[in-house]
């Protein structure tokens, strides 16, 4: 008897949990760790660029005369460039060749690099941050693809992760960068100038280098494959090893290719995207970015008025994050992913709440005001108006302009000393340690890891693509928002409204996020299987 032609195909959760054959793991070689250091460097440009904006935003305001607003484009642009660079990146990536892509966003991160150093206006700083945007993009999405594909099973993890680690390092490298050009003549033209020197040197190595295996099975190439993977493992594996790789390589793009869109109508698809978007918003729309981006703008506002000062302080908050980033890595496996995330979107929402309450304390909840004559004796927010300063003689708020320089009031937060200074300042301090800390133990990691975990073969390259573009627009809003924030409901009330966004989003994690660690790819599947059955 003939059978239809819908018994004859495999349902999805058949074809996607159908067990592969394994065998022993072999050893990597030195050229392993070369050839993921070389491709990391993208990742490291990635968090060159998310900490050197910090420093050199406040000399380009300066040079440039920008408004919120205009900071605020210089900001997100990059980010809107990403949007555009994940996306190109993942719709080439097959096509195209993963090495290719890194080739690629190299050449766009030296151009970007070249357009900002070498910007003579508002416009061409503008182009500048957005082309840089698209290199971020390409690298955000292919790096960790390429080191997935070409890293041994068993130490996978490990050098995933080492893009994580690199990326917080080249935010550390850029706020030491940032110091350093700090009271340079132009010296925001070196920082963004800078970052074209590792970018050339990805570009000169990386042609020297090979495709990634997954890329050359793709391609047919399975002989070039087979040397790849030789290079990998060295003499340590035999040739019937190889032979399984290249099979397991060619029968998981047979099941990726077996997911459509269309799918996401079953329960045990949409759920766990409905989740990875959830973590990927609530680890945007708690502001870390805009600690990140604005870092040395926000430690002017608590108080350190020069941009040296501002810059060398905010090294703590990339310090912070790389530290504690360390920490999850080594620690997540054996707490666990669902614990790491309860536990520490509390503290973080407490860090956020301390530092509104003591930007509270500081400036009154006091937004922007249309003159400077609004702040009366709240000097504090005063001289975070670019157009305002303390009078010393009338020990009010003026305006700089056509105000007698020597009655302007000189300290270094450019208020007269009060009592409880040291404290607010203090208190500050430590609640930004405490709310870095805590989004690097949870939010900074753990989604991107669940998010690999909690999809089937079939359908992780596109659900992995909708829930990182929901990351990258929740970045855009937090990067082109925040000092429109501040101005609008004060510092003090912008951390409270991303405590009470992250208050929504820890609720909705706590109810529907899963435990995946210890836990196989396909138990972790059967879990939202047997959800489905019980519906």
């Amino acid at each position: 008897m003939s059978l239809t032609k819908k018994e004859e195909e495999p349902r999805l959760e058949e074809v996607t949990n159908d067990p592969l054959p394994s065998m022993e793991s072999g050893k990597a070689t030195f050229f392993v760790y070369v050839l993921v250091f070389c491709v990391c460097v993208g990742g490291f440009l990635f968090g060159y660029d998310t900490g050197v904006i910090s420093g050199a935003l406040t000399p380009i305001q300066q040079e440039f005369d920008l408004q919120p607003v205009h900071k605020e484009l210089v900001v997100g642009a990059t980010t809107f460039g990403a949007i555009f660079g994940g996306f190109f990146a993942g719709v080439f990536s097959d096509s195209l060749g993963r090495k290719l892509l890194i080739l690629f966003s190299s050449v766009v991160f030296i151009a970007g690099a070249l357009l900002l150093a070498l910007a003579p206006n508002f416009a061409c700083l503008l182009v500048g941050r957005l082309v840089v945007g698209v290199g971020v993009g390409v690298a955000s999405m292919i790096v960790p693809v390429f080191v997935s594909e070409i890293a041994p099973k068993n130490i996978r993890g490990r050098l995933t992760t080492l893009n994580t680690l690199v990326i917080t390092f080249g935010q550390v490298i850029a706020y030491v960068i940032n110091i350093a050009f700090a009271n340079v003549d132009q010296g925001w033209r070196y920082m963004f100038g800078l970052a074209g020197v590792p970018a050339l040197f990805q570009l000169v190595v990386m042609p020297f280098l090979p495709e990634s295996p997954r890329h050359l099975v793709i391609t047919g190439q399975k002989e070039k494959a087979r040397k790849v993977i030789r290079q990998i493992y060295g003499d340590s594996v035999d040739d019937p090893f190889i032979d399984n790789e290249i099979n397991l390589i060619a029968n998981d793009i047979d099941i990726s290719h077996a997911g459509s869109f269309k799918d996401f109508r079953l329960s045990e698809h949409y759920k766990p995207l409905i989740i990875a978007c959830i973590l990927q918003a609530a680890q945007q729309l708690s502001g870390f970015n805009a600690a990140m981006y604005y870092a040395a703008t926000i430690l002017q506002m608590a108080g350190f008025r020069s941009n040296q000062d501002s810059t060398s302080v905010a090294i703590i908050v990339a310090v912070t994050n790389m530290v504690f980033t360390m920490v999850a890595v080594l620690v997540i496996d054996r707490v666990g992913r669902r614990r790491m995330l309860v536990v520490t979107i509390l503290t973080m929402i407490v860090g956020l709440i301390a530092l509104g309450a003591t930007f509270g304390v500081q400036q009154d909840f006091m937004p922007k005001q249309a003159t400077c004559g609004g702040y009366a004796t709240q000097c504090a927010r005063c001289v975070v108006d670019d157009k305002c300063a303390w009078s010393a003689s009338q020990n009010t708020c003026v305006t700089k302009d056509g105000h007698d320089a020597a009655d302007i009031f000189a300290s270094a937060t450019g208020c007269p000393a009060r009592g409880n200074d040291k404290a607010i300042t203090g208190v500050l301090i430590t609640a930004l340690i405490v709310y870095v800390g805590s989004y690097a133990l949870g939010l900074g990691y753990a989604p991107w890891l669940i998010q690999s975990e909690i999809f089937t073969t079939a359908m992780r390259g596109k659900a992995n693509g909708i829930s990182t573009a929901v990351n990258w627009i929740c970045n855009l809003i937090i990067s082109t928002t925040f000092l429109s924030m501040t101005d609008a409901v004060s510092a003090g009330g912008t951390y409270f409204f991303y405590a009470g966004l992250s208050l929504v989003l820890y609720v909705l994690i706590y109810l529907l996020v899963p435990e995946t660690a210890n836990r196989t790819l396909e138990e972790v599947h059967q879990g939202f299987m047997k959800k489905r059955r019980l519906e």
